[in-house]
């Protein structure tokens, strides 16, 4: 994935004002915790469906023709910049191996909240849910193992 760095010129030409580059900044989303992870997802996915929602308005498509104006094009960067950030953050929380089980669950909730908004079958959720359970389940047995073996 991309790292994300917004660069813009200090020119104050005007011609290299408008110069900017936006890219997922994947150190930032490694160094979140689940929790936030998964509040950032949500702000992500809200603004991507707000976003959505405004590129479906004829003031952003050609009369004529089936096709999005030069606002609409802009419209339709910024939707897919915003679902790429989003596949970026959850990739990170599929990669990440947290270890309190609180942090496994927020894990969960992040990775099954977008597995959801995408599925187009119940099984496959069921099955993502299944392993995110399972998960969970394991962490809160290591808890109380390692409980356990504290208190003797």
């Amino acid at each position: 994935m991309n790292e994300v760095h917004a660069i813009t010129s200090a020119s104050a030409d005007p011609a290299h004002r408008d110069l900017m580059s936006c890219e997922v900044d994947m150190t930032k989303l490694r160094s979140m915790s689940m929790k936030q992870l998964h509040d950032f997802r949500n702000v992500l996915h809200t603004i991507g469906e707000v976003t959505a929602a405004f590129a479906c308005q004829p003031r952003f498509s050609n009369e004529r023709s089936n096709t999005y104006n030069a606002a609409g094009d802009l419209v339709e960067d910024l939707c897919q910049f915003l679902g790429m950030y989003e596949h970026a953050l959850v990739s990170v929380a599929r990669e990440a191996t947290p270890s309190p089980s609180s942090e496994v669950e927020w894990r969960a909730w992040t990775i099954l909240s977008y597995e959801a908004d995408c599925a187009d079958e119940l099984i496959p959720f069921a099955v993502h849910a299944a392993e995110a359970v399972r998960d969970e389940a394991e962490a809160k047995c290591m808890e109380r193992y390692a409980a356990i073996g504290a208190a003797k």
